[in-house]
């Protein structure tokens, strides 16, 4: 579990440095249906269930906004521009 938090954490601050909002909605219905699908091939109760779909989603939702802090604080200092 904690591989696969840190990796939806990767893939929130990836997609905050080089990616829209647009890009981050569809990669979280993705996730929302592969959470989805984990739980119920666990065997995972309603409970549980909403548990690992409101985990996954904000494990990724704050990787994004990282992503997002680090390149405005990168574009504001004229390191280089982003999009």
């Amino acid at each position: 579990m904690v591989y696969a938090a840190t990796i939806l954490a990767l893939i929130g601050f990836a997609s905050g440095l080089w990616l829209r909002l647009r890009f981050l909605l569809a990669i979280l219905a993705l996730l929302l249906l592969l959470s989805i699908f984990f739980s119920i091939s666990s065997g995972f109760g309603f409970l549980d269930t909403a548990l690992t779909i409101m985990a996954a989603q904000t494990i990724t939702q704050a990787g994004y906004f990282l992503g997002l802090v680090v390149r405005a604080f990168l574009t504001a200092n004229g390191v280089r521009h982003i999009l």
